[in-house]
């Protein structure tokens, strides 16, 4: 009922429902903050200015839990069901077939639904499986005379082949032309009706090492009307595959990209079963982290609790940051590590070696390397976020030359300058060392020992002359693609948030679920103008923070405007939370200029998260109509929904 409700009202099926999870999260801050309040729990505004700038408070906690919640709710709102058939039956040799029998005698149906995963002989002499291929299913009701019912001569790993019939047949017989098919489920509609048909085995081939009864054990998993909810989508087909034989121990079909996030995912699956909730929790865990994490380095960026708030909920209520949270793919691990590298390098730079503990900086670079080396093992766009790192190491390092230069010169020097002549040369040096040790040695051996969980070649060990031969195949890969895509983009769209990716379309009932990941507008152009303003406030000001930003900015966009095979939107995303923390630094710049601009900040505020509710139906798949799609959401042409 509050679906339909919901739909009539607001055209999102689920926002009813959502708005009454997030009021009640929104209450609970509340009051949980003036029952703090009145414990005295919190510091006066004056103190808290002071304090806050050295260490995390409980308020910094409330309101970054309190974002990171509220994401939450709507990340794992129809995220994925818990169950699907894992079962499956292979052919022991080319054209083996079985024969089904509708147990209750009926024999009108409307509907045959497939689905095909990965058997557990994926690595056979004859090649790769290739789960639905010249799969033949025929129809008779006196087991002498046959009808072919439909052919099917392709599918996708998980994801439901339905096929519309109007058919009498008591008994079915399924012949698999490829001894590489794989049949997870088979699932029959009953004619006019909203429910399966039952199911036997009536015959099968005795010298077959799979029982057909694999493929109609879990009916119970079967879905009049599959979602995404119920298969994979879009590039969870390779991932989630690649994770599905790293859980199960199996040769790895193909991959293109370092496998640590893909051991992520599998672990979820080892975990939670291989189904679509396990294969995505995973991201959605790792992008609400990123929400505390990129409050935290508002925090230390902007030195007060609102333009952390600021960060924190710029980047909750950004489309792609949602979108891409529900997917499975390696993005959301990937720029947790970068933010995390990042967190760990600005804290560096905000330290100076010849007045902080030296330990401590020494300490902040090797947390800030860890997280490159994991980064880099998820995908290689770490190493892009690297690149940027070095920059603003080298140029720390040159501020405190230029101290220890000055110092050197002066001929009545203070204590201070004395300590930066004696000890810049040791502390140089052991720095350096450090950084060969723990950005370059560490993340090798990060990277080479991630692939120790999984079987790359059949019977073939890890070693390191391996994972090197399969770093060099993925790069060639990468480097001589020349597929194409209707969905593909170019650097300068992305930053315009001109064209987005379509990732799903299904209609039922009148009923649309679609998703596509592209950018929050207002976050995204009014970014793309703040960071032109850190551009100029650095190159005429020489503003530090606003230099680290576009750093750290360009470091991931840079890259890509070399890059010539098929690119698309969603690899924008690493470069999102720089944008925002761009965003952020422009609008403090505005509020010290004239106070009165906070108001008109927190309605900006306010604009952006609005509009990312009224997108909901867009980024997160949840059921809509044509009409909404069509007159609301559709700002330009090339914003294309289904």
């Amino acid at each position: 009922m509050f679906k339909n409700i919901s739909l009539t009202l607001f055209n999102n099926q689920e926002l009813i429902s959502l708005l009454v999870l997030e009021s009640g999260v929104l209450v609970f801050s509340y009051m949980l903050y003036q029952y703090l309040k009145k414990k005295g729990k919190f510091q006066t505004s004056a103190d808290q200015q002071t304090v806050h700038k050295n260490r995390w408070t409980l308020m910094d906690t409330l309101i970054s839990a309190t974002i990171t919640i509220m994401f939450l709710v709507i990340a794992l709102w129809q995220l994925g069901a818990t169950a699907m058939p894992q079962t499956r039956w292979q052919p022991t040799q080319a054209n083996e077939s079985f024969i089904l029998e509708i147990e209750d005698g009926s024999s009108a149906f409307d509907r045959l639904y497939l689905l095909s995963g990965e058997g557990d002989n994926n690595a056979l002499d004859s090649g790769y499986q290739l789960g639905l291929k010249n799969i033949v299913i025929e129809g008779s009701n006196d087991l002498s005379k046959w009808e072919q019912i439909t052919r099917v001569e392709d599918s996708s790993y998980l994801q439901w082949e339905v096929i519309d019939v109007q058919w009498n047949y008591r008994y079915l017989r399924i012949t698999a032309g490829e001894l590489r098919n794989v049949i997870n489920e088979i699932g029959i509609k009953r004619a006019g009706f909203d429910e399966f048909l039952p199911l036997r085995v009536y015959s099968k081939d005795p010298t077959g090492k799979f029982d057909p009864q694999l493929v109609i054990d879990e009916q119970a998993k079967l879905t009049i009307d599959p979602l995404y909810l119920n298969e994979t989508y879009f590039d969870e087909i390779y991932h989630v595959r690649n994770a599905q034989e790293i859980a199960e121990g199996q040769v790895m079909y193909a991959f293109v990209h370092p496998l640590l996030g893909t051991q992520i995912i599998a672990a979820f699956i080892n975990l939670l079963g291989n189904n679509p909730f396990a294969w995505r929790i995973g991201g959605v865990l790792f992008s609400a982290a990123m929400i505390p994490l990129l409050y935290d380095l508002s925090r230390r960026l902007f030195k007060k609790t609102f333009y952390a708030s600021l960060g924190a909920i710029f980047l909750a209520c950004d489309f792609m940051h949602l979108t891409t949270a529900r997917i499975a793919t390696l993005e959301p691990f990937s720029v947790f590590f970068i933010i995390l590298m990042t967190y760990f390098m600005l804290r560096y730079l905000q330290m100076n070696f010849y007045k902080d503990d030296f330990k401590k900086t020494l300490g902040l670079l090797a947390l800030s390397g860890i997280s490159m080396g994991i980064g880099v093992s998820v995908k290689w766009t770490g190493a892009y976020a690297g690149l940027g790192l070095a920059v603003l190491f080298f140029a720390s390092l040159f501020a405190r030359y230029s101290e220890y230069r000055r110092a050197k010169k002066q001929t009545d020097p203070s204590f201070e300058e004395k300590h930066i002549v004696e000890v810049f040369p040791k502390y140089c040096l052991i720095t350096l060392l450090w950084c060969c040790l723990w950005f370059v040695l560490i993340p090798l051996t990060i990277y080479a020992l991630s692939y120790l969980p999984c079987i790359i070649n059949r019977n073939v060990g890890w070693s390191l002359s391996e994972v090197i031969k399969q770093t060099v195949g993925m790069y060639n890969y990468h480097a001589n693609l020349e597929a194409t895509h209707p969905f593909q983009s170019v650097w300068w769209q992305w930053i315009v948030d001109v064209r987005p990716i379509w990732y799903y379309h299904h209609v039922s009932d009148s009923v649309v679920y679609t998703i596509s990941a592209f950018g929050n507008p207002f976050i995204w152009w009014s970014g793309l103008l703040a960071v032109l303003f850190c551009i100029f406030d650095f190159i005429k000001n020489k503003a530090k923070t606003a230099g680290i930003i576009v750093v750290c900015y360009f470091a991931q966009l840079i890259p890509w405007m070399l890059v010539t095979r098929c690119v698309f939107i969603y690899h924008y995303y690493p470069a999102v939370p720089f944008l925002i923390l761009a965003l952020v630094y422009a609008l403090k710049r505005l509020i010290e200029i004239d106070p009165r601009y906070q108001k008109r900040v927190i309605v900006f505020t306010v604009l952006c998260v609005i509009l990312f509710v009224l997108f909901l139906p867009a980024t997160a798949g949840f059921g809509t109509t044509k009409s909404y799609i069509d007159g609301f959401m559709r700002w330009f042409p090339s914003w294309y929904f289904g």
